[in-house]
């Protein structure tokens, strides 16, 4: 999983040895190439350097502090841009412009309203470039991407992005905005711009503009006006040790729950499948949707209700309840059409609307989510005889609802040329058991092609696995089960339904 930045990485990085004045003067016509060496250009100490940095299967553009065992990117130039392939060069022209010459393209790095004579590496990590009359034209130090150094502001209306991963460095989910009002925030990047939706803020009550956060001399954070006065230390306010109260630490529909001190665990509650099995902060989606036919043949027919205890989500719903017990809540979201969770707390009933935002378990604080999820059944050929299951609409199943029916694809009881068949049963229905077979080569078809199969479903097993590249349950209507059978051979005398999955949006 990749690493989540849950607060903007501020650094320390300097030596009372070191003067913020020492520089590497570089002159018009110096370039740089990925594929040679060296690659960048360092300050006098040798401590930074500025230049090509390995980036997944290419390069990038920046600086970084040289250390052991490994550097420390600070500046990202082309932030999110792709990785540069190897080749590339990195040039200062000899007409004062800073920029990178690609195969198709010519990238510019420093964006400057005169022509600069010379450029510079300090020792303080702020790469420069200097106008005729040594006049600073343009500086790393007023561009920050994801760090701030010891001399280095954020200034008006700046941000700091979080990287995506340790070794991604292009914009990841949160940031620090030095906003216009003299307020300093901290959002998850995607989410509203007003402070009711910040996990974190300096709350300033005065209003000032012209407010900035700065990195000083003394190791600290402060927050200076525009003349460089301090209005406000804030060293170690920004440390949280609660990190589920960050907002957006886990994507939508998904929960935090504290693992140890320092680690924290994204979840999906029943019923959701994580958006991104690699990346469990990114958020879950639901594995099934609400029948379309749900206001007809009643809310409560396909669906129950599974428990979450301690556990709630941000506070948006459509619809509250009160006073009211906890089984009462779960029963109105059983019979509520749109309710898909309800959160139920001090006798209140809260029906929350999608996608759900925030979500935190937390065992100091009692609380019950219910979330209403799909019941499996077991369709029959007493529920369904031949002469009218073309008809009818088949019924759906998520993989994970499978796994947890076959307990994980523990039992083969079958295999055939494109899969293999597991012993399964459903508690909703008396523990009925069921055959589920698991195709090993699949394919993605559209609902006219899943039509088609579903009309002809009457013909023989061996032809019907030719057509369906789909996932197919076979629900058998008897009492055992024959071990160590070829596929076609389930058509000994059992009688059969086939529920295929009507799902063309995922595939496996």
């Amino acid at each position: 999983m990749a690493t989540v930045f849950f607060l903007i990485s501020i650094y320390l990085f300097f030596s009372a040895e070191i003067s913020q004045s020492l520089q590497s003067n570089i002159t018009k016509g110096s370039t740089l190439f990925t594929n040679s060496t060296p690659n960048f250009w360092l300050s006098p100490s040798g401590h930074f350097a500025f230049g090509f940095y390995p980036s997944g299967n290419g390069f990038k553009v920046g600086t970084w502090l040289i250390g052991r065992p490994r550097n420390t990117v600070v500046w990202t130039a082309l932030r999110d841009e792709p990785a540069l392939l190897p080749g590339v060069s990195l040039v200062f022209t000899t007409d004062g412009r800073l920029l990178v010459l690609n195969f198709t393209a010519v990238q510019l790095i420093a964006q400057t309203n005169q022509k600069a004579q010379v450029a510079a590496m300090h020792d303080s990590g702020n790469f420069l470039l200097y106008g005729s009359n040594m006049e600073v034209v343009w500086a790393t130090f007023r561009f920050p991407t994801n760090t701030l150094l010891v001399t280095q502001e954020l200034g008006p209306d700046k941000i700091l992005y979080s990287s995506k991963s340790d070794t991604d460095d292009s914009a990841g989910d949160f940031k620090l905005w030095m906003q216009i009002d003299g307020n300093l925030v901290a959002y998850q990047s995607k989410s509203l711009q007003v402070v009711k939706y910040s996990y974190w803020s300096s709350q300033s009550k005065s209003n000032t503009r012209g407010v900035s956060l700065t990195f000083a001399a003394d190791s600290r954070l402060y927050l200076v006006n525009s003349t460089g006065f301090s209005i406000r230390n804030l060293t170690g306010a920004i440390n949280r040790e609660d990190r589920c109260s960050v907002k957006g630490a886990c994507g939508l529909n998904s929960y935090c729950d504290r693992n140890g001190a320092d680690n924290i665990a994204c979840l999906c509650p029943p019923g959701f499948d994580f958006a991104d099995p690699n990346q469990p902060n990114k958020g879950c989606k639901l594995n099934s949707s609400v029948d379309n036919d749900c206001f007809l043949k009643g809310a409560n027919d396909d669906y129950m209700i599974s428990t979450l205890e301690n556990t709630m989500w941000e506070r948006d719903e459509y619809e509250v309840l009160t006073p009211v017990s906890e089984e009462a809540c779960s029963k109105a979201c059983l019979e509520d059409c749109y309710c898909v969770v309800a959160m139920f707390k001090d006798q209140v009933c809260f029906k929350p609307k999608l996608p759900l935002r925030n979500g935190i378990k937390n065992s100091s604080s009692p609380s019950t989510s219910f979330v209403k999820i799909w019941s499996l059944k077991v369709m029959t050929s007493q529920d369904c005889p031949p002469d009218v299951l073309r008809d009818i609409n088949l019924t759906s199943f998520s993989y994970d609802q499978l796994a947890v029916a076959t307990n994980d694809f523990m039992e083969e009881i079958g295999k055939g040329a494109s899969g293999k068949v597991y012993k399964g049963s459903v508690p909703e229905n008396g523990g009925k058991e069921i055959a589920v077979k698991r195709l090993e080569k699949l394919g993605c078809y559209g609902a006219g092609e899943l039509k088609k199969v579903v009309g002809e479903v009457e013909v023989n097993l061996e032809e019907l696995e030719k057509m369906v590249k789909d996932w197919i349950v076979v629900c058998a209507n008897g009492d055992r089960f024959k071990a160590n059978n070829e596929a076609s051979d389930f058509d000994d005398g059992w009688d059969y339904s086939y529920t295929t999955s009507s799902s063309t949006k995922s595939c496996c």
